[in-house]
């Protein structure tokens, strides 16, 4: 027994190159036995907004309001969980660590928070092991990222992952296309991103996550060190982004 967890972004990692605000990496969990099961809401989804089963459904190729919150209401006629770990770009810690500039380093950081997540979900809920699914990216080199999870399994002082709660030498990487379940984690993400990226009229959309709220993973209130962990924050952070974005105190 154990988790299946699905691992997709939204934005861009670029610093300082024009690019989104906000860099997302979240993964959608799912328990291994209910995978098959989990994986219907989405052809389900695609029939409900007038999609066939073949097209694949990304969030940004949905434009219309009433299907986005049509695509959420599906997404939770199953039982699944989600993590995310969020950096803003435009923050000093962000912008200012030279080492987060280098190529994929934005990601492997994120994925190294995500999966700390992850293994605790996991040891959460009676020990079991989460899987490792990856959204194919083209030009990522998946040894070298491999390289950087040994890195962390061999430092001292240790990270903060549960090892043995996580199969983190052995994931999939399976393009969007070949995986429903990819797919589901592409809307939660681009949810999520909605109620992020102001508009360039100086809006932004929560209601699709905040629908999506009660599936983010949380040890009691705590939110924000589990499902919905911003890079850069520290209590200060958190207030202004509370400030910033009034849904934060809602979800």
């Amino acid at each position: 027994m154990g988790f299946n967890c699905y691992i997709d972004e939204s934005g861009d990692e670029g610093i300082n190159t024009g690019g989104t605000r906000w860099f997302i990496l979240g993964a959608l969990i799912v328990p291994e036995h209910l995978d098959l099961q989990t994986s219907r809401m989405v052809p389900r989804t695609k029939a409900a907004i007038g999609k066939a089963e073949n097209w694949t459904l990304r969030w940004s190729d949905v434009r219309s309001h009433d299907k986005k919150l049509r695509i959420c209401q599906e997404l939770l006629t199953e039982g699944w969980a989600f993590s995310c770990v969020v950096a803003d770009k435009e923050h000093p810690v962000i912008r200012n660590a030279p080492g987060l500039r280098n190529k994929w380093a934005l990601y492997f950081y994120s994925t190294r928070f995500l999966l700390e997540r992850l293994s605790w979900y996991a040891r959460d809920h009676a020990g079991q092991k989460a899987s490792l699914i990856f959204e194919h990216r083209r030009n990522m080199d998946y040894d070298e990222m491999k390289e950087y999870l040994q890195l962390l399994r061999n430092r001292d002082p240790p990270t903060e992952m549960a090892w043995a709660n996580i199969d983190w030498k052995d994931f999939d990487v399976v393009t969007k296309g070949k995986s429903r379940l990819l797919q589901g984690a592409d809307c939660l993400c681009g949810a999520l991103s909605d109620a992020l990226d102001w508009s360039p009229l100086g809006f932004v959309e929560p209601r699709y996550i905040l629908s999506l709220g009660e599936r983010f993973y949380r040890r009691g209130a705590n939110l924000t060190s589990y499902g919905l962990k911003f890079l850069h924050a520290n209590r200060q952070t958190l207030n202004d982004l509370r400030t910033e974005y009034e849904w934060l105190q809602k979800i």
